[in-house]
């Protein structure tokens, strides 16, 4: 199971003894965020440590060599596992430091956040459903807005550390495609959980797999071919117009 323990072992002594609990499951970048995390902080990551220069450079030529391994034929678990690559041998202490200075750049930024999931988010709060990050990103890059939106429970790739540092390697199953509803899957198994009593929320067709495990699937616009499915199949659709 991949979750972010720092948050997990809070929220269960915490709800010990307690009855069957919902849960609200959402996609993180661009259904919470107007933004893809993992992408956005190694840029951050990488004009903190090259320069503003070196750091773009370092972006474009990233981008190049991911068109290239995509034309390829190169599949999305290898390539995001290559991803995290970039990030072998930093001290864990440093890149902890580094991505609570991109949160807070980033927060402050006009249109973060996606209203009408940010709403839906609260709105189950206020009811007692208790939402859940699944995402493709990774654990410590997501622990700040976990905690500025009071979220519990992080599916999310843990990086491997060995001695203080980051090897470049993931630990387990990616949480991506597939992946998220096995992640879910196993995550309502440990929460003695009903999927059909809980929600999901994604943009991109990839988080398809999760929302059909789900009772109540809702979708952030912006992927024609989801928001397709969504439409063929009555789930709701939030947009800025929607909440």
């Amino acid at each position: 199971m991949i979750v972010d323990q720092d948050f997990v072992l809070v929220a269960l002594k915490e709800r010990q003894g307690m009855g069957t609990i919902q849960f609200a499951f959402f996609d993180v970048d661009e259904t919470l965020i107007n933004m893809k995390s993992m992408f956005s902080f190694r840029n951050y990551y990488w004009c903190k440590t090259l320069g503003q220069e070196g750091g773009e450079a370092a972006s474009q030529e990233a981008e190049r060599r991911m068109r290239g391994q995509i034309a390829d034929g190169t599949s999305r678990d290898k390539i995001n596992r290559l991803f995290w690559h970039v990030f072998k041998g930093c001290r864990q202490a440093d890149l902890q430091a580094a991505i609570a200075d991109w949160h807070q750049q980033m927060r402050q930024q006009e249109n973060y956040y996606i209203q009408p999931a940010i709403q839906a988010l609260r709105e189950h709060q206020r009811n007692g459903v208790q939402p859940v990050f699944v995402s493709g990103s990774s654990c410590e890059i997501l622990q700040p807005l976990a905690r500025d939106l009071d979220v519990c429970y992080v599916l999310a790739n843990q990086l491997e550390i060995l001695g203080g540092n980051y090897t470049g390697e993931i630990k387990g199953t990616q949480t991506i495609g597939e992946g998220k509803r096995l992640a879910v899957q196993q995550f309502l198994e440990h929460q003695a959980g009903c999927a059909a009593d809980c929600y999901g929320y994604g943009d991109h067709i990839s988080d398809l797999p999760m929302l059909e495990l789900v009772g109540f699937p809702r979708v952030v616009a912006g992927n024609p071919d989801l928001m397709g499915i969504a439409q063929e199949r009555g789930w709701p659709i939030l947009n800025q117009y929607s909440l």
